[in-house]
């Protein structure tokens, strides 16, 4: 069973992605630590503590992060994406957890994992990368004792969705994306134009069902009500939940190994992501197999209707 940390700024894709770990027999949730992104650290922390608890797996631990980006980016705060996925950051009521976080943070959390089973703790990095940026710069090297780290992230030489260049989570701390894509720590990146490859439609959304599966169906209702809080919306991006599969089944994917830098200076390009150089330590996506895909949601999840 591989033992897996999930780096999380819980909003629905991420809820939908942590939702599959939890039911994948073949993966052991060592911890989720949260970033901000998606919502503020505090609402992200609830959400992963209401999200283990509702699977019955509250001893799993969930460390506090980042609740801003590196200095020096935008106006030092990350610029949230409630437009997206509401307030609450889940599109499903949960009840309040009676959890709390665990003592310490995701920083040396991280760390002591990776110190006691080098090689062996696989890291699932699904917002914004301030945590892992962090971690490298307090521990230089310490990404390297990763069994392997799997990014979503960035627009590679595609249209973004924070500005035409720029994907939220790059978009949220550049530098951050920057420091860890060009650490030289080998990893796959999960970006824009890989997940757009993988998504479904509001009537096919309303027709997923997950019989005899608890977690199943929570993510089912999560992507369904996604579509419900926006009539005009009619397709759902499996973002978070392509990247953490990737994690499972790598060979989901087809990657080109590159490298790949980030736009940090003041413009309009500020966050894009473009490869630099072949050949560099970055597995970046070139096509994923859509099919294996939503047949591991069917296998872990129990979706029917996709």
């Amino acid at each position: 069973m591989a033992r897996i940390i999930i780096d999380t700024d819980p909003g629905v894709d991420d809820a939908i992605a942590i939702l599959l770990a939890l039911a994948c027999p073949a993966l052991e949730v060592a911890g989720l630590t949260v970033v901000g992104g998606n919502v503020p650290q505090a609402r992200g922390v609830r959400n992963a503590l209401a999200l283990l608890e509702y699977a019955g797996q509250g001893d799993v631990p969930v460390l506090r992060g980042s609740s801003r980006p590196l200095p020096g980016q935008g106006n030092g705060k990350f610029p949230y994406a409630h437009h997206f996925h509401g307030w609450s950051g889940l599109s499903r009521r949960l009840p309040k957890p009676r959890n709390r976080p665990a003592a310490g943070g995701a920083v040396d959390f991280l760390a002591a994992q990776l110190d006691a089973a080098p090689g062996q703790v696989h890291i699932a990095a699904l917002g914004p990368l301030t945590n892992l940026a962090r971690l490298e710069r307090q521990r230089p090297g310490a990404l390297s004792q990763a069994a392997s780290i799997v990014v979503m992230g960035g627009a590679v030489d595609a249209p973004g969705n924070s500005t035409p260049y720029a994907e939220f989570n790059f978009y949220s701390d550049p530098a951050a994306a920057q420091e860890v894509l060009t650490c030289g720590v080998p990893l796959t990146l999960v970006d824009l134009a890989a997940c757009r490859q993988v998504a479904i439609g509001r009537e096919a959304a309303a027709n997923l069902r997950a019989p005899g599966n608890r977690l199943g169906q929570l993510a089912a209702q999560l992507a369904q009500n996604w579509f419900r809080r926006e009539a005009r919306r009619e397709r759902f991006e499996f973002y978070d939940p392509l990247a953490l599969a990737a994690a499972i089944a790598p060979e989901v994917l087809t990657t080109r190994r590159a490298a790949v830098s980030v736009a940090t200076a003041a413009g309009p390009e500020w966050a894009a992501s473009r490869v630099t150089a072949p050949d560099g330590p970055v597995a970046v996506v070139e096509r994923v197999d859509a099919a294996r895909f939503f047949a591991l949601l069917r296998e872990i999840l129990g979706w029917e209707g996709v």
